[in-house]
C-alpha cells in the first residue's frame, strides 16, 4: 500500500496534485484504493475520474487540468482558457476543453466543444497542461471576439513571438472549411496585418486558398510543376487544376516589371498553346476582395468545365 500511495504522489507532483483512476490502475491500483482514500479524506473527488490531494490548494491550472484529465484521451485546453495559460489575456476565462467529434465524455467542469480538426493541431503543453497552440488558439477565439479584439489578441501572440502572420495564414489554410467559426475574422485581421508588414507569396497563395475552402470551391494544387518531355521544367503554377488545364497566378508587385511582364507573358503564351487556361489575378485580390477573387474562380472553373 505505502508502495502505490509512493508511486502515486509522484504522479500528483507532475500534475497538480491530481490523480486519475487511470493512474490508479497504472501503478497497480484498483478502483476500490480510490474510493477508500476519497472516503477517508485523504482524497478528493473534483471532476468524473479525478481526484486531488486533500488539504492541497487548488489552483486555476489544477481547474484546467482536472477538466482535461475527465474529458479523456485527446483533450486539450482551448479558445479563452488556452488563450489565458498562453499568457494572452482573458484572465477571468475558465477552464474550457476541445475534445474530438465523436467523443461524448461524461461531466466535465467547465465549458466543452466537439471539434472536427483538432488532428491539424499542434498540441503545447503550458505547465503540464496540453493546450490547443498559439496559432490554433487565436482562431478559435474568431468565435467569441469582434475584430478590434481579434486583432489585439493576434498582435500580443506576435509581440509574445507564439505567432506570425505566416503562422496563423497556415493555420487558415488548415482549418479552412464552410461554417468554421472564426475563419472570417481572423481571415481579415491576418490579410490587414500582412498588407502593412509585409505579404509573401505563399502568404498569399494560403489567403488564397483559405477563400476557396470557405466557399466550398475545390482545392486547387499549389506550385504544380508542368515540364517537357524531356522532364525540362515549363512552368511552376501557384494555384492549378491539372485535370482542367487551369491556373491562377497570382503576381506581386515585381510582375509590374516590364521584363518581368514579358516572360510572364511569353510564358502564358506556351501555355495555352499547350492547352492550359491562365487567369491572373493581382495579389490583393483575394485579401481585400475575397468574393471578387471566388467569382474569378468559379469563371474559370466553368470555362473548363468540358476540360475536366
Amino acid at each position: 500500500m505505502a508502495d502505490l500511495d509512493r508511486r502515486l504522489a509522484a504522479v500528483a507532483v507532475a500534475q497538480h496534485s491530481l490523480i486519475t483512476l487511470a493512474d490508479v490502475i497504472a501503478a497497480g491500483g484498483t478502483p476500490a484504493h480510490a474510493q477508500r482514500r476519497v472516503a477517508s479524506g485523504r482524497w478528493e473527488r473534483v471532476a468524473s475520474g479525478v481526484h486531488r490531494i486533500a488539504g492541497v490548494p487548488s489552483s486555476y491550472e489544477a481547474e484546467v487540468l482536472a477538466a482535461v484529465l475527465s474529458a479523456g484521451e485527446g483533450a486539450v485546453a482551448s479558445h479563452l482558457c488556452a488563450a489565458r495559460l498562453l499568457g494572452l489575456g482573458f484572465t477571468k476565462a475558465g477552464p474550457e476543453v476541445s475534445v474530438p467529434r465523436g467523443r461524448r465524455p461524461r461531466a466535465v467542469p467547465g465549458r466543452l466543444h466537439q471539434s472536427t480538426d483538432l488532428d491539424r493541431c499542434q498540441v503545447r503543453l503550458v505547465r503540464g497542461i496540453p493546450v490547443t497552440d498559439p496559432s490554433r488558439t487565436i482562431l478559435d477565439l474568431g468565435r467569441y471576439l469582434g475584430p478590434r479584439a481579434l486583432r489585439r489578441a493576434a498582435e500580443t501572440a506576435r509581440r509574445a513571438e507564439l505567432a506570425t502572420w505566416s503562422s496563423l495564414a497556415h493555420t487558415l489554410a488548415a482549418h479552412a472549411r464552410q461554417g468554421r467559426h472564426g475563419i472570417t475574422r481572423l481571415r481579415e485581421v491576418v490579410a490587414d496585418g500582412l498588407l502593412v508588414d509585409g505579404l509573401t507569396d505563399t502568404d498569399s497563395e494560403l489567403i488564397a486558398l483559405t477563400v476557396l475552402r470557405q466557399h466550398g470551391l475545390p482545392d486547387p494544387v499549389l506550385h504544380h510543376q508542368i515540364r517537357a518531355d524531356d522532364g525540362e521544367l515549363v512552368a511552376e503554377l501557384d494555384l492549378a487544376y491539372p485535370e482542367r488545364m487551369a491556373a491562377i497566378e497570382i503576381d506581386g508587385t515585381v510582375h509590374l516589371d516590364p521584363t518581368v511582364r514579358r516572360k510572364d507573358d511569353a510564358r502564358d503564351h506556351h501555355l495555352r498553346r499547350l492547352g492550359w487556361t491562365i487567369r491572373r489575378v493581382w495579389y490583393e485580390v483575394p485579401l481585400t476582395e475575397p468574393r471578387a477573387f471566388v467569382a474569378i474562380v468559379r469563371s474559370l472553373l466553368v470555362d473548363t468545365a468540358t476540360a475536366a
